[in-house]
């Protein structure tokens, strides 16, 4: 018993301590675009999400800020993607299709080269 104890606190002060943004998937669009304006300050992040494709509920996207990776989710009725491609979830397939800008509303900005 005393062992299951200390599992289970062990793994909540663990999860407690993840920055937000690993432990949220399902974003707003007023969430993400403030999630760029507070990561744009770092050199190497140059600003844009990938764009991943999208199912029956979400589109899907994923950014990389210094060595941490961010998916997002936004749900369909929230925003409209012109340019729609199917969301995959093989090791197979390319990791993505085409960056956005979300400063833009998220308007297509460059293919990604696989």
């Amino acid at each position: 018993m005393k062992t299951k104890l200390v599992l289970f606190f062990s793994l909540f002060i663990f999860g407690c301590t993840l920055p937000q943004s690993l432990r949220k998937t399902e974003w707003t669009v007023p969430e993400v675009k403030e999630w760029v304006n507070k990561n744009e300050k770092y050199s190497t992040w140059k600003g844009l999400l990938l764009y991943r494709g999208s199912d029956t509920a979400r589109h899907h996207f994923i950014s990389r800020v210094m060595d941490e990776f961010v998916w997002f989710d936004i749900k369909r009725a929230e925003l409209v993607v012109p340019e729609e491609k199917p969301y995959s979830t093989q090791s197979s397939a390319p990791l993505g299709y085409y960056y956005v800008d979300p400063k833009q509303d998220f308007v297509r900005v460059k293919d990604y080269d696989h």
